[in-house]
């Protein structure tokens, strides 16, 4: 009897880590290049895939999509929902802009070509908060003009920390 308790308290434990590992490899995954390809929903999540690709920030993207929509409402412009497609495309770019700082990715190939119904772009980087990139765009002419664009509809946004500094993506849809 001794020997089935220890076996079940142990086959418990294994269940509870094997949950618990998955759970973290799902939050691990939401930027791979699998997942990319995925039709699954974004959620604002922090995600870290291994020490050296960095550490997406959930938080901070949420807050820059709640501040444009803040700055499109007092322009009169509909709020941007936000698009699971873009959001894993703003992932890709905020990857690439570490290696090459640049509209144009490390390829050679436009920004559009991160993912499907992209039509507008703003990256930015070293800003350590929402509120500093945000001012940084909003100074921008371009920048601005992409935020403001009335036949935007939709927003994919990442803030991706690696060795301490922050890449921003921000792409739009229609």
């Amino acid at each position: 009897m001794y020997h089935f308790k220890r076996l079940s308290v142990l086959a418990l434990c294994l269940v509870l880590l094997t949950a618990l590992t998955g759970q973290e490899a799902l939050a691990k995954a939401a930027c791979s290049p699998k997942y990319r390809r995925s039709t699954r929903t974004v959620s604002a999540v922090d995600v870290k895939p291994t020490a050296d690709a960095g550490v997406t920030n959930g938080g901070l993207a949420a807050e820059v999509v709640r501040q444009v929509n803040e700055e499109r409402q007092k322009a009169g412009l509909g709020a941007l929902r936000v698009d699971a497609g873009l959001t894993r495309a703003a992932c890709v770019r905020a990857r690439e802009i570490v290696q090459k700082f640049s509209h144009t990715r490390p390829d050679g190939s436009d920004w559009s070509t991160a993912g499907a119904g992209i039509y507008g772009e703003n990256i930015a980087m070293g800003q350590r908060t929402a509120d500093k990139v945000m001012a940084a765009w909003l100074t921008s002419s371009g920048h601005r003009a992409n935020i403001l664009r009335p036949g935007f509809g939709s927003i994919g946004v990442c803030a991706l920390t690696v060795n301490g500094v922050t890449y921003w993506a921000q792409l739009f849809g229609k």
